[in-house]
């Protein structure tokens, strides 16, 4: 939904993500760089990153230097919804129509269901948005933040594409923000974009320890290795755990999730074909990332996998490597226990020549 101003920042007692100094130092640049020249900027990393945390130091910042913001966020269920998005960041600007030529009035109006009438062409749409966008800023700097564009529907991709390229000397910023290898109608050619990576060891071992101090050091490895420096993942998995867990006992071969990280993790794992599901649970299940352990008839299923980003296959090693170690929790996750029974019954088959991998298996 649109909003102005600024969300809350979460962040270290000191008042700064940690970790994240010249990722912030970028966001106060691409601030202060907009309030007089205009432009745009797109991050895009990996779910769960800290993009969102970034998008909100943006507005904090711009907020403080006294620009107006705008900001949005593409929403799964209004995708199919023709300029749904272009409405809500578009909304709080809308007493300036009257200023507007009455082409481009009548363009909006019509594109934004405000008035009945033959749709506008979409070029049209695109120079009246702008124009209202740089009416705006013309009184005060502007910054509109968009986050999740993927999820924007098309109509308000391709306008806000066409505004991102055509900022110069307008005082309007845009700042969007897409999760890595997830298409989208929002036009990125010309833009400038900056990859969000995950923490580094030293700042997620300090994420993890300022959050939940108590957690046994054993555990605390666990988790650095399962989240590779996913600030979410650092930050939602202690959570799932319980309290004898987090204070040394025992924690499970696939870690449980939380809801936060079943939105991440899960809903892209649920996206693939039921095939593909199932030869990703053998390969969890199985653990040694050989290939061979896979149902060779359904091995060509493994593309979509691969093709979302979800996994590596390596055809010269035979082996296959899961890109980050929580897709193998969500696997697990989304299996019924019958699959999983099914699965470790076929791999105690496989692996009948190791006597001790397929009593494990049985069992």
């Amino acid at each position: 939904m649109g909003s102005e101003g600024p969300l809350p920042l979460p962040s270290d007692p000191a008042g700064h993500l940690i970790g994240r100094g010249q990722d912030l130092d970028l966001m106060r640049g691409f601030v202060d760089d907009v309030r007089n020249s205009g432009g745009a900027l797109l991050l895009t990393g990996d779910a769960g990153v800290g993009k969102t945390a970034l998008l909100d130091a943006a507005a904090a910042h711009a907020h403080g230097t006294g620009m107006r913001t705008l900001r949005t966020s593409g929403v799964e269920f209004e995708s199919t919804v023709g300029f749904a998005g272009l409405h809500q960041v578009l909304r709080p600007l809308l007493a300036g129509l009257e200023q507007l030529t009455d082409a481009y009035r009548r363009a909006l109006t019509i594109a934004l269901g405000l008035d009945a009438g033959a749709p506008p062409g979409q070029l049209l749409v695109s120079n009246a948005a702008l124009a209202l966008l740089s009416l705006a800023a013309a009184e005060r700097p502007l910054l509109v933040i968009v986050d999740d564009l993927p999820w924007l529907d098309r109509a308000s991709a391709v306008v806000l594409g066409f505004a991102a390229r055509r900022l110069a000397d307008s005082r309007v910023g845009l700042l969007g923000a897409y999760r890595s290898q997830e298409g989208s109608f929002f036009a990125r050619g010309g833009v400038p974009q900056h990859h969000v990576q995950p923490l580094d060891a030293t700042s997620a071992a300090a994420l993890i320890q300022d959050r939940f101090p108590s957690l046994a050091p054993r555990v605390r490895a666990r988790l650095l290795a399962e989240a590779q420096g996913n600030p979410l993942a650092l930050l939602e998995l202690p959570i799932s755990l319980s309290d004898p867990q987090r204070s040394g006992a025992p924690v499970p071969e696939t870690l449980p999730l939380s809801r936060r990280l079943q939105d991440v993790f899960v809903s892209r794992v649920r996206a693939l074909p039921a095939a593909t599901r199932l030869l990703l649970l053998h390969a969890v299940l199985d653990g040694t990332g050989d290939l061979s352990a896979l149902p060779t008839a359904g091995l060509n299923d493994l593309a979509y996998a691969e093709r979302a980003g979800l996994i590596q296959v390596d055809d010269s090693t035979g082996r296959l490597a899961f890109r980050h170690p929580l897709t193998r929790s969500a696997v697990v996750q989304l299996s019924t226990s019958d699959e999983r029974r099914e699965v470790h019954r076929a791999l105690a088959e496989h692996r009948a020549d190791r006597p001790e991998r397929s009593a494990w298996h049985l069992a």
